[in-house]
């Protein structure tokens, strides 16, 4: 067999004619590039004596979205930060960075501590960025090592120092020093391949393209066949690298400038070329041999991040690791709050005497809540539209508005719950740890699956703590005995913290496979897992934060880390979705995403598709300068909102009417459902068909809007339970179909995922009865499922929204087209009271109080009930032009109150329909709700005061706190401690960390 450096012997001509260019001549060494000359001096500025390491973070990533690759976030940091932090724990010294695509964001998310080179041509090459760092004033003269890597990889600090050790090593260090990695067939495709001489001297690296194009198949077939390639990291003084660089060309496949070249240029020379190498056996090799491409590439990534966590933070202690991943992208005054919540926690246990041992491993899961700033609830399974949200948390040191969780292995098979907050406490804080309604079997393999199992279990345990079933409720209203108070009734509890985290563990016992699965058995399984101990702090408010989300979070980050199960976050975010379900929530994984991996003080708009890795779509800012969101209270959704629903909802399953619960069920099923129907293939979502439209200018294009109708006009406007179930029904064949060929399933798995499916769809809710406004103003009854009207409902959603995030002038507007999606009643603002009126208690509503108050008011100003089905007839929908379906009348997610309806017309008669408008919160029905004020026209306080006088005071209620004043947090993180008794260590220095936090309190994140 000839040797490979016998076969090449020069470069492949190209197919294409291009203008070949020297380097040195192509780019222009200036000052003008360098974005930030301040940090010039940072760690000691550059010297010949100290390392400096380039970066090159340019390109764009065109598969990514909108942000930078090297921004995407790996553990909740940017992916280029990995690298960045582990290089300056070998070496506090200067980084520069090469910056294009979309700079600025670069430059926001990767930290100003670093010295960013502007590039003219993010499309040239390695070489080009690299020759560009010459314009740092000085580089050239201080002549430093240049530590050369690449955005989108992570490097260890073990490798930095074992790349600058051999490149110094012996009497004279080397003129170039690089990384490469062993590969096998066929993982060594794409690598440039390092040719080596007959004495294993290093030649040259190609580049797989260049090899493509190698005309002798016999070459070409050695060239592939090579296991060694180059892993871009490299080590080579900045005099060396300049004149290395200045006469390449881009004579090649890919017509850019290669870094690699300058491999071929020191051969050349005589230059002594060191290399390290990493194969499959060193615990690094598959971290530095990670390739991202693809968004599912960062999936992959975070596992191998947390499974290679002990490599990036060698040397470190385990509590220095800990308080530097807490601190990571996350607001100090923040971290001052979690380091008093964590030594609440310590004195809790010690008080409390909890029984966590001293010497043995504790772990921390951290969650704040979240944000949704617009699009209410287009996250739904199978339509997986966007929301524009961010993650929030305390802002101020003495705050509270994240979950902290510390946990602990028991030995004694029982689950120990214990919360910081009385209110949150039960009477037993012990339950055992190994009943069977704790395991899913095998047969529990997704949300539909899991859905009812862990309503199981959370009934199961709620029993169990004393609470009383439905079916207690109602033997003891046939006998007329008096009824316990809801706050004790098992279908208003379900979200309890012993329900939240029973199934947070339990969803993640449904992994069995690979090596995660393997890991979690091993520690979860039914054969393994002896109990925990947990206590928890934190008081996020209830009511349209994701207070529920941020618990189920934490626990699972707090496992996760406790047993170093290496779940990566799009897979946290899925099971903590899926464990949610268990709870009766039937919603997307928005919220847990964005608690999650959101970023503080950025309003992203996230995908709630699993399919995209939750990513971000994009950042816009919100128009803070003019519009003051507020959020006031009104009742508890899942206790007292039927009171105050004008009959809209029920307190307890009955004929006819649907609780918020069923509600919310039924509705969340919608799209599902739809997609179904439509036979909508698998691979695909109802988003998804209209996503890059609304994304480029925020306006449907015809052509979208007579897609959206057509499928409309696929959908009964009004259909039965049992009629939709045989419905569904005749599409089983095609839904099989669809499993066997698109998600690879064999027929029996596809069977039984098929009956899981249409078994689930149709579950958890009943026929609703509900009342509309018809056009001649007749109120219709009717029973059913507006299936129309809840899909109608999501499309115009996301178009309403889009055009509020680019006409943010439209504001107000846009807000109250969007509320109309929520309404229960109609009420015309003109027909009120003045506003002065309204702050005094009139003649005629003396003599009632509370929901009877609310009830008069409704119909002495002649409300009516909304009429979800208008203009969604087939004639109106099948009008040429298709209508706009951001001004659609109709459409309904029955998730509004008629008490918010009231205040959203009290608002805009006191006020002026274009100053403010009104928003449900989240998942709505209740709790607290938004309020958008136009500055400009109204002070924000003159709206406060009036909601105090002739809203609260008015009916009655008395919210502690008046109004949820919200501020940016970081993600969610969880991490370990080898010792219960290190916990101390850990609050002392995350008080260093956070020492500069002074005490007046920030202002709002959205005001």
């Amino acid at each position: 067999m000839l040797c490979p450096h016998v076969v090449f012997m020069a470069r492949p001509s190209k197919t294409s004619k291009t203008i070949v260019g020297k380097l040195g001549a192509a780019v222009e060494l200036s000052a003008v590039k360098l974005l930030n000359a301040e940090a010039l001096s940072l760690y000691g500025g550059i010297s010949p004596e100290v390392p400096v390491l380039v970066l090159l973070a340019a390109g764009k990533g065109t598969r990514f979205g909108q942000a930078p690759k090297c921004i995407q976030p790996v553990r909740g940091v940017p992916l280029a930060r990995h690298s960045i932090d582990a290089f300056r724990r070998f070496s506090l010294a200067p980084v520069i960075c090469l910056v294009g695509y979309r700079h600025e964001e670069a430059v926001a998310a990767l930290g100003p501590d670093i010295i960013y080179v502007r590039s003219d041509n993010p499309t040239g090459g390695t070489a080009y960025a690299a020759y560009e760092a010459f314009s740092v004033p000085g580089l050239l003269e201080a002549d430093p090592l240049l530590i050369l890597t690449m955005g989108d990889r992570i490097v260890t600090p073990t490798v930095f120092r074992r790349l600058v050790e051999t490149h110094q090593a012996g009497p004279r260090e080397a003129d170039l020093t690089f990384l490469t990695a062993i590969s096998e067939p066929p993982k060594n495709r794409g690598k440039g391949r390092v040719l080596r001489g007959a004495q294993q001297q290093v030649l040259r690296i190609v580049e797989q393209r260049d090899i493509d194009e190698v005309a002798d198949p016999i070459a070409r077939r050695l060239l592939n066949e090579l296991l060694e390639g180059n892993c871009p990291l490299y080590a080579i003084r900045a005099a060396t690298l300049y004149q290395s660089l200045r006469n390449l060309t881009n004579d090649n496949a890919q017509q850019q400038y290669y870094l690699t070249d300058i491999v071929e240029v020191i051969s050349r020379k005589g230059g002594d070329i060191r290399t390290i190498t990493t194969t499959v056996a060193d615990p690094e090799y598959d971290l530095l041999c990670a390739d991202v491409t693809r968004p599912m590439d960062l999936a992959l990534l975070e596992s191998l991040v947390v499974s290679a966590g002990h490599l990036l933070y060698a040397g470190q202690t385990d509590v220095e690791e800990a308080a530097q991943r807490i601190v990571a992208d996350r607001p100090l005054a923040q971290v001052a709050a979690i380091a008093r919540q964590i030594e609440e926690l310590i004195d809790t246990v010690h008080r409390e005497r909890l029984g966590f041992k001293p010497d043995q491993p504790v772990a921390l899961g951290i969650a704040g809540g979240r944000v949704r700033i617009a699009f209410m609830h287009p996250d739904m399974s199978r339509f997986f539209g966007p929301a524009w949200q961010m993650p929030i948390g305390a802002g101020h040191p003495a705050g509270q508005e994240q979950i902290v969780l510390l946990v602990q292995s028991a030995d004694d098979h029982q689950i120990h719950l214990f919360p910081t907050n009385p209110k949150y406490r039960e009477t037993i804080n012990v339950l055992p740890a190994d009943g069977a309604e704790m395991y899913p079997g095998e047969e529990i393999t997704d949300w539909h699956t899991y859905e009812e199992f862990g309503t199981r279990l959370a009934e199961h345990l709620l029993l169990s703590l004393g609470y009383f079933s439905e079916e207690e409720l109602q033997q003891r209203r046939a006998r007329g005995l008096p009824l316990p108070p809801p706050a004790l009734w098992v279908s208003t509890n379900m979200r309890r913290p012993f329900s939240l985290v029973s199934n947070a563990i339990a969803s993640m016992r449904t992994l069995r496979k690979g090596r995660l699965g393997a890991q979690v058995q091993a520690h979860l399984g039914r054969d393994s897992f002896r109990g925990l101990r947990l206590v928890s702090t934190g008081n996020i408010p209830q009511g349209g934060f994701s207070s529920s989300s941020a618990v189920t979070v934490a626990t699972k980050n707090a496992i996760n880390a406790l047993y170093d199960l290496g779940i990566p976050a799009d897979l946290l975010v899925h099971l903590a979705c899926q464990a949610e379900y268990g709870t009766g929530v039937r919603a997307g994984s928005l919220d847990q995403a964005t608690i999650q991996k959101g970023r503080p003080g950025q309003a992203t708009l996230i995908s709630s598709n699993p399919r995209d890795n939750y990513r971000t779509l994009k950042t816009y800012p919100v128009p803070t300068d003019r519009i003051e969101m507020i959020f006031p209270y009104s009742v508890e959704r899942d206790r007292d909102a039927w009171r105050w629903s004008w009959g809209y909802y029920a307190q307890t399953p009955e004929p006819g009417r649907l609780t918020t619960s069923e509600m919310r069920k039924l509705t969340g099923k919608a799209a599902e459902i739809a997609a179904l129907l439509v036979r909508l293939p698998l691979d695909t979502d109802l988003f998804k068909v209209i996503e890059e439209d609304l994304l480029e200018d925020g306006a449907l294009s015809l052509e979208s809007r007579a897609w959206i109708t057509a499928v409309l006009r696929q959908l009964p406007l009004l259909i039965t339970q049992e009629q939709l179930r045989q419905r569904l029904e005749q599409h089983r064949g095609w839904y099989l179909s669809q499993l066997v060929e698109l998600q690879g399933l064999d027929a029996q798995a596809a069977t039984r995922q098929a009956d899981a499916t249409l078994t689930s769809l149709c579950s958890g809710w009943r026929d609703p009865v509900l009342r509309r406004a018809a056009a001649d103003g007749a109120i219709v009854q009717e029973q059913g499922v507006p299936l129309r009207a809840i899909v109608a409902y999501l499309f115009a959603e996301v178009a309403r929204n889009f055009r509020l995030i680019h006409h943010p002038e439209q504001w107000i507007t846009w807000v109250s087209w969007s509320q109309r999606g929520d309404r229960c009643v109609e009420i015309d603002p003109s027909r009120l009271p003045s506003r002065e009126e309204m702050l005094q208690l009139l003649p005629w509503e003396g003599d009632c109080a509370g929901p009877e108050r609310l009830d008069r008011w409704l119909e002495r100003f002649e409300a009516k009930p909304f009429d979800y089905q208008r203009g969604l007839d087939d004639s109106a929908l099948g009008a040429d032009p298709p209508p706009d379906i951001a001004r659609l009348e109709g459409g309904n997610f029955f998730r509004g109150l008629a008490l918010i309806d009231l205040a959203e017309a009290m608002l805009k008669r006191a006020f002026g329909s274009d100053a403010v408008a009104v928003r449900i919160n989240a998942a709505g029905q209740g709790d607290f709700f938004q309020v958008h004020i136009d500055k400009q026209k109204v002070e924000p306080e003159a709206v406060k005061e009036f909601i105090r006088q002739a809203f609260y005071r008015r009916f009655g209620l008395h919210p502690d706190p008046e109004f949820v004043e919200v501020h940016p947090g970081g993600g969610a993180v969880g991490v370990r401690l080898n010792r219960f008794d290190s916990l101390g260590q850990l609050v002392q220095r995350l008080r260093q960390l956070s020492a500069s936090v002074t005490a007046p309190r920030p202002e709002p994140a959205l005001g």
